[in-house]
């Protein structure tokens, strides 16, 4: 996975996550990244890690302190 670009996300997008119990949780996007992969080229929210707090990682393909899995993306102006 390489980055190609970076920038802010808005207040108010979030990564959401299903956790074992089916309960939503939320993590705050704090930027958008295209982020290509082989030949594969996406825009991904970028989270801090839940697990190692000293990172910064996409938000797919991660989980929740919970063990919850990454669903999709949400906005919330509150």
């Amino acid at each position: 996975m390489e980055i190609q670009q970076l920038v802010p996300a808005e207040a108010g997008w979030k990564a959401l996550f299903e956790e074992p119990t089916e309960e939503i949780t939320r993590s705050r996007i704090l930027g958008w990244a295209l982020v290509q992969t082989g030949k594969t080229v996406e825009v991904v929210g970028m989270i801090v890690d839940p697990l190692d707090p000293s990172k910064i990682i996409p938000a797919p393909g991660s989980s929740s302190p919970g063990g919850g899995a990454f669903q999709r993306y949400g906005f919330s102006e509150s």
